[in-house]
């Protein structure tokens, strides 16, 4: 408090007067709360409100100064009393809050913080020495402020200003006028103005009932007040002191701890600079190595100590069926560790292993799963041998070497923990929250497939960000890859394409077909595996059978644009459905079930999730096309000359 104050007074800049000044009152502040008395939190409080009002209007009007002047240099500024009336006398009402000059608000809080010095006094020599510094930090505040006032309004030293400066536009001083009249308001009736903000304040601080305090302009002849008399007193001595006997504007600081801190800075930032040209080498290898040995190491630190380990509880029995897609997804690993260096037959041996896990889900009786997984992993696939096309067909080989026995021993050890710690909480007593959904699944969201109740009900808010990253992710990649599309002259026939007659005709019959079942998934996925992540899947992946049957044309516009409506479209009807639930006063995202009857039909059961269901579908149809018509339609970069 003390310290900031008496660097205030000699800056040079006026925002690095109030910035000082503020680390004075924050320090005046801290004070008061780490006297720990119910009285003292309240004073507390009521300076943050008075600060906050003083200092803010004085910040504006040091803008409008320098907005007016073109300069916040104390050196530069006098006389703008003549110039900047309205603005002056604004400013001098704020500083002299800051003061705290009798008939304004700083005055109230700062007669509370020098009441609460002196109930220190039975503490020793501290208790007598806190009342004192109390005085000499009020006096110092008392002395910045005349200097904000003198010297940029009232001292003549410099003569006439050159330009003339003149008052602002009339509505760039109104915040400071607003703040100022609170000043005065506060100061002139404070119960009245601040008194119920101030105890709501003060109530949720101390966590309980308020102490009696009376805030009053007058409170008689006390020590506080004349404490106070004596701050603005030896503030005023002081600083006409300082001004005829030291020259203020000549004096430069230069701050030891500021040399201090900037060295720091400099070698911390040279060591990350060091730690960042070791670690981020352009490698996505090495990345991929730090990051799985990360996973390991803290892992597997909780083991080191005889932590957790496998359970007493008998493991899942496994059948013929599951033993088949377990070698399945097997066959698939061992096939990509032999041809991992044939792009293509690694692709589908990675859609083998998708396969595989697919399997296991309907074997584990997850059919939604098992879709959903299925038809990522089609257009995966897809979206792979797309971007591939665009390396060589075989990787360059490798000589056996230590970095690769390295990446095995990694790669084998990654694989152990994560089946030991998996097969450590399969045999586990856990307490599941599937019981939860498993039983509201119905009666609260109105739906037999907890699944999809999950994605479009309990967890919409999550499925409504994940749709919009997908989006956006798409509308990215469109933005970033539509200047290097094939030409609109040059898009490749469909019989020039060398693709099969028979799949021409096939896939002309299948999009139909496909469209069939994709609404059908949709409009079934509230009680049976399907919904709108899976039906979108389907029909997007119907579209881009169509392409490589068809060509690249059959995507539509040349660069996907039509499929961008669909994600906007998704977005904008998965957020009205949940918006729509505020018309009966119910939370976002919130669903009803209404069981409507109709004649001749019957009873018919809704779902309003069936419209967030929509806004689902639209997004992963648009964005699943628009990847891939973009990276279908790329054209081959020709080398730059030289």
């Amino acid at each position: 408090m003390v310290i900031g104050a008496a660097l205030a007074i000699v800056q040079q800049d006026l925002k690095g007067l109030l910035a000082y000044s503020t680390i004075s009152h924050l320090g005046l502040i801290t004070l008061l709360f780490g006297i720990d008395t119910e009285l003292a939190v309240v004073a507390g409080v009521f300076h943050i409100l008075n600060h906050a009002t003083f200092k803010a209007s004085l910040f504006m009007a040091a803008g409008i100064i320098d907005h007016e002047t073109g300069t916040r240099d104390f050196r530069k500024l006098n006389g703008l009393i003549r110039y900047l009336p309205i603005t002056g006398a604004l400013a001098i009402v704020a500083s002299l809050a800051m003061a705290g000059v009798p008939l304004l608000n700083g005055f109230l809080s700062k007669e509370m913080f020098l009441t609460e010095t002196l109930t220190q006094v039975d503490r020793g020599w501290f208790g007598w020495a806190l009342p004192g510094l109390a005085v000499l930090g009020a006096a110092l505040s008392v002395a910045y402020s005349l200097r904000f006032i003198d010297d940029v309004f009232f001292d003549q030293r410099g003569g006439a200003m050159e330009p003339a400066p003149h008052e602002p536009p009339r509505f760039m001083r109104v915040p400071v006028e607003i703040l100022v009249l609170a000043c005065l308001a506060v100061g002139l009736f404070p119960q009245q103005v601040v008194g119920p903000l101030l105890a709501m304040g003060a109530q949720g601080t101390l966590q309980g009932p308020l102490p009696e305090y009376k805030l009053a302009i007058w409170h008689g002849l006390n020590l506080p007040l004349l404490f106070s008399v004596v701050g603005v007193a030896g503030g005023v001595a002081t600083y006409y002191a300082l001004k005829r006997g030291v020259n203020l504007h000549r004096i430069e600081l230069h701050s030891l701890g500021k040399r201090v801190f900037d060295a720091l800075v400099r070698r911390v930032v040279d060591l990350a600079s060091r730690v960042t040209r070791t670690l981020e080498n352009g490698s996505l290898q090495r990345y991929l190595l730090l990051l799985v040995v990360a996973a390991l190491v803290l892992g597997g630190a909780p083991l080191l100590d005889g932590g957790p380990g496998i359970g007493a509880r008998p493991p899942t029995p496994v059948g013929v069926a599951e033993v088949l897609a377990i070698a399945l997804i097997a066959a698939g690993i061992a096939g990509l560790l032999r041809w991992h260096r044939d792009r293509l037959l690694a692709v589908v041996l990675v859609g083998a292993v998708g396969l595989g896990v697919s399997l296991l889900f309907v074997l584990l009786s997850a059919p939604d799963l098992a879709l959903t997984q299925l038809l990522v992993e089609m257009a995966s696939v897809l979206l792979l041998l797309l971007s591939l096309r665009w390396l060589p067909q075989h990787a360059p080989a490798e000589r056996p070497s230590a970095r690769r026995w390295l990446h095995g021993v990694v790669a084998v050890a990654a694989g152990v923990g994560v089946g030991t710690l998996i097969y450590a909480v399969m045999t586990r007593p856990t307490r599941s929250i599937s019981d939860f959904f498993l039983e509201r699944s119905l009666t609260e969201g109105g739906g037999l497939n907890a699944v999809n109740v999950i994605i479009v009900d309990f967890r919409g808010f999550d499925t409504l960000g994940e749709i919009a990253v997908f989006g956006i992710a798409a509308l990215i990649l469109h933005a970033l890859l539509r200047e290097r599309l094939v030409a609109p002259g040059t898009i490749v026939a469909p019989a020039a394409n060398n693709t099969p007659f028979l799949l021409q005709i096939a896939a002309q019959a299948l999009l139909p077909l496909a469209v069939t079942v994709s609404l059908f998934l949709f409009l079934r996925g509230h009680n049976a595996p399907g919904g709108g992540f899976i039906a979108g899947l389907v029909l997007a992946l119907a579209v881009a059978l169509q392409a490589l049957a068809q060509g690249r044309a059959a995507f539509g516009p040349r660069d996907g644009a039509g499929w961008n409506a669909w994600v906007g479209w998704g977005l904008l009807t998965a957020g009205f459905s949940g918006i729509g639930s505020f018309l009966f006063g119910h939370p976002f995202l919130t669903s009803s079930t209404p069981h409507v009857h109709l004649p001749l039909v019957g009873e018919i059961h809704l779902a309003s999730a069936t419209g967030f269901d929509t806004g689902v579908f639209l997004v992963v149809t648009g964005a699943t096309v628009v990847m891939l018509a973009m990276l279908a339609q790329l054209r081959q970069q020709r080398p730059e000359a030289g």
